[in-house]
C-alpha cells in the first residue's frame, strides 16, 4: 500500500497503542518511581538542614532556601526529560526485534508512511506525555512528603518553566536552538531505525565520535578561513549581531533534520523479515 488514508490511520494507531500500553505503563512507573527517588535525594540526603533552619531562623528564610533545593528537582526534571526524549527516539520500533513480531508488524494492511507516522507520534508524543505525567506525579508524591512532615509546601514543577522576562531572546537564536535540539533527536531517530539492537548505546558512541570530529574540523577551518566561531553571535548595543556562518549552520541543521528523517523512513521502506543481526537491513 502506498497511499495514506486517515480512517485507516487511525484505527492502525489506536491498535498499536493498545497493543503496545503495557510497556507505555511499565515505562511510567518506572519514570515516577526515578523522579520521586531523585526529589527525596535532593530535599532530603543531600540537603539535611532544613530542621534547623527551621528552628533557628524565621518562615521566610526557610522558603527562600527551602525553594532553592526544589529548583534543584526541577533542573533534574529538565534534564531526565531530554535523555528521556532521545531514549524514546532510539526505541522508535523497539517491538521490531522479535522476528514474529517484526512479520505481523510489517504485514500490517496500511502503508510504510501510516507506519513510519504511527511510531513517531507514540516515540515523541506519548514519550512527552508520560515523561511530564510522570514528573508531575513524583512532584505531587514530594510534595504529600513534606506535608506529612511538616514542611512548607513548595511545587517544582512549575519552576521548570521560568523564564526571565527582562532578557528578550530573538527569533533567529530560538530557531538556532530549537534546530540543534532537534538535530540532535533526529540523529537518535535515525539511530533507533538503522540498529537492530543497543541503539541507544550505538547511536550515543556515533554521536560522540561525531562531536569530536566536527570539533576537530571547526578548528581546523579557524586556520584556513581565518575565521573566529565565538564571533557568529555577537551582543553590543543592546543588540544581537549574527554572522553570516550562523545563518548557514542555521539552514545546515534543518536540512539535516529533514535528511535524517527521510533516511529513517527510506529504511523503514527497506527492514525485512530477516535482517542484518545488527541493523536493520
Amino acid at each position: 500500500m502506498k497511499n495514506f488514508n486517515l480512517k485507516r490511520f487511525g484505527q492502525a494507531l489506536k491498535c498499536q497503542f493498545m497493543v503496545t500500553r503495557h510497556s507505555w505503563i511499565r515505562l511510567f512507573g518506572i519514570y515516577t518511581f526515578v523522579m520521586f527517588m531523585a526529589n527525596l535525594f535532593f530535599t532530603r540526603l543531600a540537603w539535611r538542614d532544613y530542621d534547623d533552619l527551621a528552628n533557628n531562623w524565621g518562615e521566610d528564610i526557610v522558603f527562600s532556601t527551602y525553594r532553592h533545593i526544589v529548583d534543584q528537582t526541577s533542573v533534574f526534571g529538565v534534564i531526565f526529560f531530554c535523555f528521556a526524549m532521545l531514549f524514546g527516539a532510539c526505541y522508535l520500533f523497539s517491538q521490531l526485534k522479535d522476528t514474529r513480531k517484526r512479520s505481523a508488524y510489517l504485514l500490517w494492511p496500511v502503508s510504510n508512511l501510516e507506519k513510519y507516522i504511527i511510531c513517531l507520534l507514540h516515540s515523541i508524543v506519548l514519550m512527552v506525555i508520560i515523561t511530564i505525567g510522570a514528573y508531575l506525579l513524583a512532584d505531587a508524591l514530594r510534595v504529600l512528603v513534606d506535608f506529612i512532615t511538616g514542611r512548607v509546601i513548595i511545587w517544582g514543577f512549575p519552576m521548570s518553566f521560568n523564564v526571565d522576562p527582562e532578557h528578550n531572546t530573538p527569533c533567529m537564536l530560538l530557531l538556532f536552538a530549537f534546530g540543534m535540539v532537534f538535530y540532535i533527536h533526529s540523529l537518535y531517530i535515525l539511530g533507533g531505525t538503522l540498529f537492530r539492537r543497543q541503539q541507544f548505546l550505538f547511536t550515543s558512541i556515533i554521536f560522540l565520535i561525531g562531536l569530536i570530529l566536527v570539533i576537530m574540523l571547526l578548528k581546523q577551518s579557524v586556520e584556513w578561513f581565518d575565521w573566529n566561531p565565538g564571533e557568529m553571535i555577537s551582543y553590543h548595543g543592546d543588540e544581537y549581531h549574527f554572522h553570516w556562518t550562523f545563518y548557514m549552520f542555521t539552514i545546515l541543521f534543518y536540512l539535516l533534520i529533514a535528511i535524517h528523517y527521510w533516511l529513517s523512513y527510506r529504511s523503514l521502506c527497506r527492514m525485512q523479515v530477516i535482517n542484518n543481526k545488527w541493523l536493520n537491513v
